[in-house]
Parts: C-alpha cells; structure tokens; sequence
C-alpha cells in the first residue's frame, strides 16, 4: 500500500504542475510521521520536472493555517497535499482553506474536491 502511495504522490505532483502551467515552486504538504518514502520520490519528481518543491510539515491541526500562509508568502503555483490518514481526517478543512487562499490544490481522496 505504501509504494501505491509513493507511485501516485508523483502524478498528483505531475498533474498539479501541468494545470499550474509554468510555476517554478510548488509546495508540498506532508505530515513527516507518515511520509518518509513519498518525500523522497516527490523530490526525484520535482527535480523530473524542473520545479523547486517546497516541503511544508503539518502534524496538527493547528499548523493548516500557516501551511497555508507559506504557501501563498512563497508565491508558489500550487500545493500537493501529501497522502495519509491524518489528512483524509482533514480533508474538508484543507480544501476549504485551499478555496480562502486561492491555491491551487491536489489530494489523494475525491473527498478534497470542490
């Protein structure tokens, strides 16, 4: 189950930086107790593409709101928000912060869709 995740990190990376058009950094939200294989190949993937991947860490729920305001600070061309129990919990309050800040935004669940 863990490679699957890894292997689709990267094509919501892709299909992120493709709807972007030529954005030069995308972030990358990950909750750094869960990710450890797919950070690695999300940096393989962005380094693929010739994008600077910015990686935001987000263990609480409370850290949301500053993700997100990093990611609008960095003027980045979207956001891939990483896969994991802890954010499908979250689903709704991430894509809901992802509409306020205007970002554009990839998930792993339909749930994050708007």
């Amino acid at each position: 189950m863990t490679q699957l995740n890894v292997q689709v990190g990267s094509k919501r990376l892709q299909l992120l930086h493709e709807m972007v058009g030529k954005a030069n950094v995308i972030a990358y939200l990950l909750n750094p107790n869960e990710a450890s294989l797919e950070r690695a190949d999300m940096q393989e993937a962005a380094r693929n593409l010739g994008v600077e991947l910015r990686i935001l860490n987000a263990t609480k729920e409370r850290d949301f709101d500053a993700a997100f305001a990093k990611v609008v600070e960095m003027r980045a061309g979207g956001l891939v928000i990483g896969g994991g129990a802890f954010f499908v919990a979250h689903a709704e309050e991430l894509a809901a912060l992802a509409v306020r800040h205007a970002v554009p935004a990839v998930f792993e669940n339909q749930e994050f869709a708007v």
